[in-house]
């Protein structure tokens, strides 16, 4: 016997509603629970008190947020330049670029890290070559700091910017644009005045994915240990998880 079209509609719209509510709805409604109560279930905003009068928490929020722009604007370069050139350019494998753009994404980030660092650390290729070649005595910092950081994030996280552009580009009507090279136009007007502000959608929902993904990757750590910490020990005792946070800094 077969059941009508509507009970396998009513099935998995339930089906992803309790995906939805357990996997997501409940983890954060748990998570926001947890922010504002103590151990015996009590209101309290003693957590946040903690972390807004803690220097190294604040320092590691504000850098975050640096860090979180920073990114945004390096990806928007990076991005918004390599999906123009494969929607407005003809040239040889093509494609095959345009695949090679998402691979930074789509590699473990484990790679991508050891990969600048074999390239670009204190005793990387770079620092080797210019040791040998031009008698450098101390190797140049490429890798640890901020700078650091931030050439990681751009590498790995570009790839979002350019999807989001991309899927923006495709929905601009071409009639606009040739409508303003018609009236005299040139190039370079023509990309501020009409091609990127018909992309806003697309780059605001880019950006908002490399700044809350960059924030994350830095805050995520230390927020998730000393949550555990902060009931145990006093905030101004750092966990080990903190420390090995803001060596990454080079704090």
């Amino acid at each position: 016997m077969k059941l009508p079209r509507s009970t396998f509609a009513a099935s998995g719209f339930v089906l992803i509603w309790a995906f939805l509510i357990i996997f997501i709805l409940y983890p954060l409604t748990r998570i926001f629970y947890d922010a504002v109560t103590n151990e015996a279930g009590q209101f309290t905003l003693g957590y946040f008190h903690d972390f807004f009068t803690d220097s190294f928490y604040l320092r590691s929020f504000w850098r975050s947020m640096v860090l979180g722009l920073a990114a945004v604007f390096t990806t928007s370069v990076i991005g918004i330049a390599v999906a123009l050139l494969i929607v407005r350019y003809e040239f040889p494998f093509r494609m095959t670029f345009s695949y090679l753009t998402m691979l930074p994404m789509i590699l473990p980030p484990l790679v991508g890290v050891l990969g600048f660092v074999f390239i670009l650390g204190r005793a990387g290729t770079v620092n080797i070559l210019l040791m040998d070649w031009f008698g450098l005595e101390a190797p140049v910092n490429f890798m640890y700091g901020m700078h650091g950081v931030l050439l990681v994030e751009t590498v790995h996280l570009f790839p979002l910017m350019t999807l989001s552009i991309l899927d923006a580009l495709a929905k601009v009507d071409p009639s606009l644009e040739e409508a303003a090279e018609g009236v005299g136009a040139s190039g370079w007007h023509r990309l501020w005045t009409i091609t990127l502000p018909l992309t806003t959608p697309g780059y605001i929902s880019g950006a908002l994915l490399v700044f809350i993904w960059t924030f994350a990757d830095f805050i995520r750590p230390w927020s998730l240990a000393c949550r555990t910490c902060s009931r145990r020990r006093p905030t101004s005792t750092l966990c080990s998880s903190s420390i090995g946070a803001s060596s990454a800094w080079g704090s």
